[in-house]
């Protein structure tokens, strides 16, 4: 079983790779979503264009949370392995905000 600070780093690393992944999808799609408004308005395709709204601002409360949604989706990632199970179930984002 590996020690607390090997846990901590590799949940830390896992994070911000997380984090990177989310944030350049997150950027990718706005932009996309930027560029094909006019479009959409220019086509009426309503369903659309609120389907890119609602998704545009839980886009923003996902940046906003940015660092809490990717510490939860790495928890999950590492829990998987049995060698992290135990040791991440004590591990609170305080732990990995402090290096």
């Amino acid at each position: 079983m590996p020690e607390q600070s090997n846990i901590i780093d590799k949940l830390r690393k896992t994070q911000e790779n997380i984090a990177v992944v989310i944030g350049v999808f997150i950027a990718l799609t706005l932009s996309v979503y930027f560029f094909t408004y006019a479009m959409l308005v220019d086509k009426g395709l309503e369903g659309m264009l609120w389907m890119q709204g609602l998704s545009a601002i839980t886009m923003v409360l996902i940046l906003i949370y940015l660092k809490q949604v990717s510490y939860v989706l790495a928890k999950l990632w590492l829990g998987r392995k049995s060698e992290f199970r135990d040791a991440l179930a004590s591990v609170k984002l305080a732990d990995i905000s402090n290096p």
